[in-house]
């Protein structure tokens, strides 16, 4: 029942968070970016770019090293995988500063996996809030980034052109 976004040159697609929702959704040629509203914010991409022949790790630590030069990877993701096809995702940590001097912990997720030299891209960031009694659903999360709850189902819509509908 979500809305599907599908490259223009059909290189692959991805479900998106319906109109109404707690996104506001904007698209370009390459992907979906949607703004969480609701809770601490965040913003989450769901996108494509050439694997111009790296692994997935790479492709990962080439996103965060132009978008973040100043991260610091928290943890690397176990047996991630983007759209059911093996890949690499890490976790880490940015503080930017603010004009008044002060810096918050932005805490970054993405996901990649290759297929036919097209890498999808899963890339949420968003403030660093620990889960536990206090805060979130209940249990402690590793991800400690409040749009990570709900991006999940995004991640495994993806689907590379050719693939198979599921």
């Amino acid at each position: 029942g979500l809305p599907r976004f599908t490259a223009p040159d059909a290189t692959f697609s991805v479900a998106y968070p319906a109109p109404g929702s707690a996104y506001t959704v904007s698209t370009t040629e390459s992907g979906v970016t949607a703004t969480f509203t609701g809770g601490g914010g965040g913003v989450m991409q769901l996108f494509a770019e050439p694997a111009a022949g790296r692994p997935a790790r790479d492709v990962v630590r080439a996103i965060v090293g132009r978008t973040f030069p100043a991260a610091k990877v928290a943890y690397e993701i176990p047996n991630a995988m983007v759209g059911y096809q093996p890949g690499y995702g890490e976790v880490a940590d940015v503080w930017p500063q603010s004009t008044t001097a002060s810096a918050s912990r932005v805490r970054i997720l993405i996901m990649a996996a290759v297929k036919n030299d097209v890498a999808l891209v899963a890339f949420a960031t968003g403030p660093f809030r620990a889960f536990g009694p206090d805060f979130g659903p209940g249990p402690p999360s590793g991800a400690n980034l409040e749009i990570a709850q709900d991006m999940g189902k995004y991640v495994n819509s993806f689907q590379w052109g050719g693939d198979p509908v599921r």
